[in-house]
């Protein structure tokens, strides 16, 4: 069988097809075979054996192919072989009746999608069947259309023969029978043979050109998928994912996670030293989903991080970056973004909002609240906002939520939101707990709350405790 994929898995199915073909064929055979022992029609050939040899030959062929599960090469010469005889063997017998079945396994062929086996079955096809017609001319159900005479002379018939009273007289010519029948009638049906296995034939070309069609778009797939897995990568590893970190920090605890609802994300979080006593902690929802917004995600990462390395103020930071986004933005892409910068000499937290969800603070001994400080607009929506930046004091047991909207609106089947209420629910009830913790309660409670629904935005989280 070969070995490419599509190809393997099609004659398979086609296999399985011409079994299925094979077993109602079974079933007909049978029942055509009661009909005729109870007398419903009748045939000059012994038909009993006849039946006896389908039915055989179609359960034979059906358990040869069943026991290698239809995975042989030659497994499709077999149905067919089996299908082409018993077809001859049933248009033999009943000759004009079902003359159609000549073409079944012609067309039957076309579904293994290729040109040298739908030539060969044609071939083969013409060959049985015309040798099955001039038999069943002879010896099969008698077909009074054509038979040849003259009124008045006398004829000569075989006792068993069914002829009509109005032809009882006329003498029977088995020689011109047998030419009239040929030429009159099976002649024209070979010819439709031939014109159905032409026909069958360019389908088949025009089904391997659309199999290579989709072979290439398989294999263009494949290569996207490779590079959506890599692409994948490298944006988990530009985002520090080593936990725990700054262990020789001990005035704070620092997690965060981000679970992407494609193979990349435009989600982002980040967090850094900027020297040996303020750190800085980022989180941001670039619009979009997909490639575009990881790119997107990665520049505006990479600018913020290195504006906040050469600049104190938080305000200015988003300014610049800001004005660094919108230059040459013709996709109009733009991330909602919050950043704050810790001093650890004083716990003093200083902050600016681009758009971005309100925080959760959560002070020790105390239930959560937002963190609802007025925000500036959205990261590359407009050049030359000048944003604002606030602060406020932290002190141990302190912690503090950053999260984008994927968390709070992820929705259930009764279109019902996550929302901030549950969110501040499952704080106030693990405030005893590590932050690696509550992020896994989280998301934990979220996909159990939207389980019977997709996921439809990245899920990204960040919380610092302060010791």
């Amino acid at each position: 069988m070969n070995y490419d994929p599509i190809l393997r898995d099609n004659e398979l199915d086609a296999n399985r097809m011409m079994a299925l073909v094979l077993n109602v064929t079974f079933v007909i055979v049978a029942i055509t075979w009661i009909l005729f022992e109870a007398g419903v029609f009748y045939i000059r050939i012994p038909y009993r054996g006849l039946m006896i040899f389908n039915l055989f030959l179609i359960g034979l062929a059906n358990g040869i192919s069943r026991y290698f599960q239809y995975k042989k090469v030659w497994i499709k010469y077999l149905l067919m072989t089996a299908s082409i005889l018993v077809y001859a063997v049933t248009t033999m017998v009943l000759t004009y009746n079902v003359t159609f079945l000549a073409a079944i396994p012609i067309l039957l062929s076309i579904r293994y999608f290729n040109e040298k086996y739908t030539i060969y079955i044609s071939v083969i096809s013409v060959i049985v069947f015309f040798i099955a017609y001039i038999l069943g001319a002879n010896y099969g159900m008698l077909d009074l259309n054509f038979v040849p005479y003259k009124p008045g002379t006398t004829i000569v018939t075989n006792e068993a023969m069914w002829l009509d009273d109005a032809v009882r007289g006329i003498p029977y010519d088995t020689a011109k029978m047998l030419k009239n029948t040929i030429i009159s009638n099976y002649f024209v049906k070979l010819l439709q043979l031939i014109i159905i296995s032409v026909a069958s034939r360019q389908m088949v070309v025009c089904c391997q050109q659309l199999l290579q069609k989709e072979k290439k778009l398989a294999e263009g797939n494949a290569r996207i998928g490779a590079e959506l897995e890599m692409a994948e990568k490298i944006q988990k590893d530009m985002l520090p994912n080593i936990f725990p970190t700054f262990s020789e920090k001990e005035e704070f605890d620092l997690f965060a996670s981000m679970t992407t609802a494609r193979e990349v994300g435009g989600d982002f979080y980040d967090f850094f030293m900027i020297d040996e006593n303020r750190l800085c902690i980022v989180i941001a929802d670039v619009s979009g989903k997909g490639i575009p917004a990881a790119m997107f995600m990665m520049t505006a990462k990479t600018m913020i991080k290195d504006y906040a390395l050469t600049t104190e103020d938080t305000a200015d930071i988003f300014t610049t970056v800001n004005d660094r986004l919108c230059d040459n933005n013709d996709a109009g892409m733009f991330a909602t973004a919050w950043i704050g910068i810790l001093d650890l000499r004083t716990m003093i937290l200083q902050f600016t909002n681009a758009g971005h969800n309100f925080p959760i603070i959560q002070k020790k001994g105390m239930p959560c609240e937002m963190l609802e400080k007025k925000h500036g607009l959205f990261l590359a929506g407009m050049e030359d906002i000048v944003y604002r930046q606030d602060e406020m004091p932290l002190s141990s047991g302190d912690r503090i939520l950053l999260y984008t909207d994927g968390v709070t609106e992820a929705h259930n089947s009764q279109k019902e939101l996550f929302g901030e209420e549950r969110l501040m629910n499952i704080l106030n009830h693990t405030d005893a707990k590590k932050g690696e913790h509550v992020l896994s309660e989280i998301l934990n409670q979220v996909e159990t709350f939207a389980a019977d629904t997709e996921q439809f935005d990245d899920i990204t989280m960040l919380i610092l405790t302060i010791k």
